[in-house]
């Protein structure tokens, strides 16, 4: 009876333990399914490793400037030719440039530059010359004047045909706005709008008045004047004969809001060499920068928009005015403008 009773305590003991075990084990498993679906993403979170970004290198675009550019297996002259780049061609600079320059001519400017190992946008590879390309793109003039091409010879120092052209242009001008502007040896004399006219006297050699192009989009007149050695320009007013001076040759900017005048004084003569930008405060033109560049004559100012003026910068240091580099006039998010050369 005792060994009976035994065996039977001996099972319920084990019936007990058993059953308290997988009471344990349903417990804690029910604990864990009990999270919820955003605990239990947390907690994968955790134990997934950390994951870091690589930064992708910055890709760095040049522009063609000159037509024909030669693109090369290596930077030498020598070198087999990979292309023949377009002016404008976007490139991918590729970060190697020559360890040494070269002075190559490229529309008669003298550059000494290095080579720049560049991409081309169907993968092409190679080197092209640093004088025959910019870090920037070079625009379209969207406001050219009657003497751009004028100043084009001027910047090539091919000074006689230069003034050739300005007296061709002159007169084209004068007969084209013949209604309005008269010249002659003792003045100007300009038909206003508002019905008076108003006359620019000259005074013998001290003051001498030419006459150069109407710029209907600023409401004036541009005319060039000579005081002696010292030049500069005048811009009158259309309807009143109001008189604005500047320092450099008048080019208006796309929406007629801004004028920028550029003055490479070749003679260095003691001119304003340098670059001045007018604009509108009501209806007054007022100067809103002024730069005087005395180490660079600043010249072919282009309009590529409304809020980018760009130019060439010729070495003052160098006797043959070849030497150049870029620069640029550009209105930032606030309204005032940078320059940047």
């Amino acid at each position: 009876m005792l060994k009976a009773n035994a065996k039977t305590f001996l099972k319920m003991s084990k019936l007990g333990v058993n059953t308290l075990l997988m009471f344990c084990i349903l417990f804690f498993a029910c604990k864990e399914t009990n999270k919820t679906p955003a605990e239990t993403s947390k907690e994968l979170e955790k134990n997934l490793p950390e994951v870091v970004e690589v930064a992708k290198p910055t890709s760095i675009e040049i522009y063609v400037w000159v037509d024909k550019l030669r693109l090369r297996a290596e930077p030498t002259t020598q070198s087999e030719m990979v292309a023949t780049l377009k002016e404008g061609d976007a490139l991918t600079f590729l970060n190697e440039r020559s360890d040494f320059t070269e002075k190559i001519s490229l529309r008669g400017t003298l550059f000494d530059e290095p080579w720049l190992k560049i991409s081309t946008k169907n993968g092409q590879e190679g080197w092209v010359y640093g004088g025959g390309v910019k870090f920037y793109k070079i625009g379209v003039d969207e406001a050219p004047t009657p003497y751009d091409d004028c100043f084009k010879l001027q910047k090539d120092r091919k000074m006689t045909q230069a003034n050739k052209c300005i007296d061709r242009t002159h007169f084209r001008e004068l007969k084209k706005e013949s209604s309005l502007v008269t010249e002659s040896s003792s003045g100007i004399t300009f038909q206003l709008l508002s019905g008076d006219k108003f006359t620019l006297n000259n005074i013998g050699a001290d003051s001498i008045y030419q006459y150069r192009y109407y710029l209907k989009e600023m409401a004036s007149f541009v005319v060039h004047g000579r005081y002696g050695i010292q030049e500069g320009y005048l811009l009158i007013n259309d309807k009143t004969g109001q008189i604005t001076r500047t320092k450099g040759y008048p080019k208006a900017g796309i929406d007629g809001e801004y004028i920028a005048c550029l003055n490479p004084d070749w003679g260095d003569k003691g001119n304003f060499r340098g670059i001045q930008l007018f604009g509108y405060v009501g209806n007054e033109l007022v100067v809103v920068l002024e730069e005087a560049l005395d180490e660079y004559r600043p010249v072919l100012p282009k309009w590529v928009d409304e809020k980018t003026l760009q130019f060439t910068l010729l070495e003052v240091a160098d006797k043959r005015n070849r030497k150049s580099r870029y620069g640029q006039l550009i209105q930032n998010e606030q309204g005032e403008w940078e320059l940047e050369l």
